[in-house]
């Protein structure tokens, strides 16, 4: 899953492609923020592996992994 922060969003968006899944949030979004407004766009497997990256990004003493546009 790709995940892009986004300071022109006002809202968490979903879009799937052939294989991609990207998820674009805005970014002034703490990662408790992202996870509560993706579990109401996402699958539950979805979910899970956005979680696991949250959680192995605040491991590691960085933000939410997310890539900037």
């Amino acid at each position: 899953m790709r995940i892009i922060r986004s300071s022109d969003l006002p809202a968490v968006v979903l879009v799937k492609g052939r294989g991609v899944r990207s998820l674009a949030i805005p970014e002034n979004l703490t990662s408790r923020q992202v996870l509560e407004l993706a579990s109401l766009v996402l699958s539950t497997s979805e979910y899970e592996e956005l979680q696991q990256a949250v959680e192995s990004a605040a491991d590691c003493g960085v933000g939410v992994g997310i890539a900037r546009p």
